[in-house]
């Protein structure tokens, strides 16, 4: 009976675990969308099926930390601060003192989209959208970036 319930046990952990598919960062889900899970910095995001090829930069600013995320763009006369790769996103992970010590300029572009533990998150998106991205990019897929980042 106890080798019964031993099996019995062993064959529910497998089947969780097959069940639970861990989604990959540089492949597209199945609605198409790229899900980027930053575990250290406290959050997730989802990105639009158009950010193929996205790559992240991470780097320290003042009292912050700035994950950028860099898509591909063709368009030469756009200023690149990563050859060949625009950033139309910026995610600012402030701590409570850091932001609140911003002054009120600082935090014109940035939009706040959560707070946990003490650090407060805000996104900044590109003020001037290259050439290539002129009939890609819209208010729909700002927002659906707003809406898919989840402080964790």
């Amino acid at each position: 009976m106890k080798k019964i319930i031993f099996i019995s046990f062993v064959l529910v952990l497998i089947l969780a675990g097959c069940g639970a598919k861990k989604q990959l960062m540089n492949k597209p889900a199945d609605d198409n969308n790229y899900y980027y899970q930053n575990a250290d910095l406290g959050f997730s995001l989802v990105l639009p099926p158009e950010f193929i090829y996205y790559q992240t930069q991470r780097k320290q600013i003042g009292g912050a930390t700035e994950l950028a995320i860099f898509i591909p763009t063709a368009d030469t006369l756009y200023q690149q601060e990563v050859s060949g790769y625009a950033k139309p996103v910026r995610i600012m992970v402030y701590g409570s003192d850091a932001w609140n010590g911003l002054a009120e300029a600082d935090k014109l572009n940035l939009e706040k989209v959560g707070e946990k533990k003490g650090r407060i998150y805000a996104i900044e998106f590109w003020q001037r959208v290259p050439s290539d991205w002129q009939g890609k990019w819209n208010e729909q897929m700002k927002q659906k970036i707003i809406n898919g980042f989840k402080v964790e």
